[in-house]
Order: structure tokens, then C-alpha cells, then sequence
């Protein structure tokens, strides 16, 4: 007899290996010069031995990463990339707002404080960065029938 899933048991299951076959193409290496780059540009005399920073930094790069590959599945249906980016901005701006305020919490942490209004343009266009390869190794892998 066939097993019984429920449709999100099922969107659960697809998104799963959806997120294995994106992660597997994701350099790491790339990923953590990426985030010490971008806190070494907001603090640039912070002494973060721990790397509390860039590897708060690299799980958000991550999740961006992987709501652009979520988003980049459909344009397989001949949506166009701005269509989906407009579709996307809700997610991206709560990530955009909790990146934000990681980074105020950690220059008050450091005693480098900087005001949300002023982190919030970098953290949206680090975000906006991996978001848009996250999208476009989706596309590639549709467009190369790996799917």
C-alpha cells in the first residue's frame, strides 16, 4: 500500500533536496572571504578572534543564498528576474533587518557602535549579492537539465 503525505510534507521534502543540490554547488571558501571582507569594511578595527562576525555573516549569505535558489525555480515558467525579485522582497527585507541588527549588536559588542540606518545599505547589498547567485545557479542548473 502507497504511503499518505500531506502537500507540505511534500514541499518540505522537495525544498530539502532543492537546498542539498544548491548547497553542493556553493563554494565555502568563498563564502567565508566574502563575510570577512564585508565586516572588515563596517569594522575594520574590531578584533573578532572568535570570528563571531563573518561566521554570523556566512549563515545569512547562506539563507540568501538559498531564497534566491528557491526563487531562481521559477523562472523556469518564463518569469523574468525582476518579476521574481519583486515577488521575493518581503523575505529579503526580513533577512536585510535581522542582519542589521546582528551587526548593530556586534559593534555594540566590539564598542563600535554604528546606527541601523547606516548598516542597513550594506547588509541589504551583501544580502542582494548572494541572493543573485543563489538565483542564477538555479537558473543554470534548469538551463543545464540537472534538475
Amino acid at each position: 500500500m502507497a504511503e499518505v503525505l500531506s502537500f507540505y510534507q511534500l514541499k518540505t521534502k522537495r525544498d530539502v533536496t532543492l537546498e542539498k543540490k544548491l548547497l553542493r554547488t556553493l563554494s565555502l571558501q568563498q563564502v567565508t572571504v566574502a563575510s570577512e571582507k564585508f565586516t572588515r569594511k563596517l569594522f575594520p578595527f574590531a578584533d573578532d578572534p572568535a570570528g563571531i562576525m563573518s561566521d554570523g555573516c556566512i549563515d545569512f549569505a547562506i539563507e540568501a543564498f538559498l531564497a534566491g535558489g528557491r526563487y531562481g525555480e521559477s523562472s523556469k515558467y518564463g518569469e523574468s528576474f525582476d518579476d521574481i525579485k519583486k515577488r521575493s522582497v518581503h523575505e529579503e527585507d526580513e533577512l536585510v533587518e535581522e542582519l542589521a541588527g546582528c551587526l548593530q549588536s556586534w559593534g555594540n559588542m566590539f564598542r563600535m557602535e554604528r546606527k541601523m540606518s547606516c548598516l542597513y545599505p550594506f547588509a541589504k547589498e551583501f544580502l542582494s549579492k548572494w541572493w543573485q547567485e543563489g538565483f542564477r545557479e538555479s537558473e543554470k542548473r534548469h538551463k543545464l537539465r540537472l534538475h
